[in-house]
């Protein structure tokens, strides 16, 4: 199994799926996400698998990090604030 897919990966999700999501998960999904290397050309893999696993988020270069990393942080934009104070 290769280094990278130790970590879970976060994976590709409609906005729909996202907007059922908890604030809670969402967050965890965000953090995922963030986990993600810059890029393929940045990593020290030799194969892109990014490329030929379309249902996983590998590399934060790709239209599909961008979509989930836009679509998540307009819903937590809509979503009631957590008061950290509690």
């Amino acid at each position: 199994m290769l280094l990278c897919l130790k970590k879970k990966k976060p994976l590709v999700l409609s906005f729909k799926e996202l907007e059922n999501k908890v604030t809670k998960e969402l967050l965890a999904y965000l953090k995922r996400l963030h986990q993600c290397e810059a890029s393929f050309e940045l990593s020290d893999l030799i194969e892109n698998i990014d490329l030929s696993n379309p249902e996983t988020i590998y590399f934060k270069q790709t239209e599909k990090w961008k979509t989930a990393y836009s679509d998540v942080k307009s819903i937590l934009k809509a979503r009631e604030h957590l008061d950290k104070k509690k």
